[in-house]
């Protein structure tokens, strides 16, 4: 997996993602098979009722799918566009503290990838997300990510 330093990978968040840089979205971890972001209850992320905002969990949760996704791309200097087409999170019980977000399922990323780009045709990638309360490891929520991947048009 490529690595990023912490500033670059603060550049990268205010670059490309400024909302997430805003609410708190951070890489907990990150490597070839599994990518964890987290979420910490704050200002910036809080609803009227004393929990995380649903949008800045859904925000963690894409960031967990995409991250790899962009930088696989980048790593394979692939000429490979990228697309969210669908989020469906479910939530189970009230996000409070800190949050962990992770996703397995990057094989299936780096496969879809590979797929783009020897194809004109777009291919979808469905990814899942578990969150859980980092404290007590209780599963708060979870999300189905799907990212469609395009060979670039020249």
């Amino acid at each position: 997996m490529l690595r990023m330093s912490s500033w670059k990978y603060r550049f990268f968040l205010w670059r490309y993602l400024p909302a997430a840089a805003w609410m708190g979205v951070r890489i907990q971890f990150l490597d070839d098979l599994v990518c964890t972001t987290r979420l910490t209850y704050s200002w910036f992320n809080r609803n009227p009722f004393g929990s995380i905002y649903f949008a800045a969990q859904s925000a963690a949760a894409e960031m967990a799918t995409g991250l790899p996704a962009f930088l696989i791309i980048r790593q394979m200097k692939a000429p490979v566009n990228m697309l969210i087409t669908d989020l469906d999170m479910s939530f189970v019980k009230q996000a409070c503290g800190t949050v962990y977000f992770r996703c397995e399922d990057l094989d299936d990323l780096r496969q879809a990838v590979r797929r783009a780009i020897h194809t004109d045709d777009p291919i979808s990638c469905r990814l899942t997300v578990h969150a859980v309360d980092a404290e007590t490891g209780e599963p708060l929520s979870e999300g189905i990510v799907v990212w469609r991947f395009r060979r670039r048009r020249k």
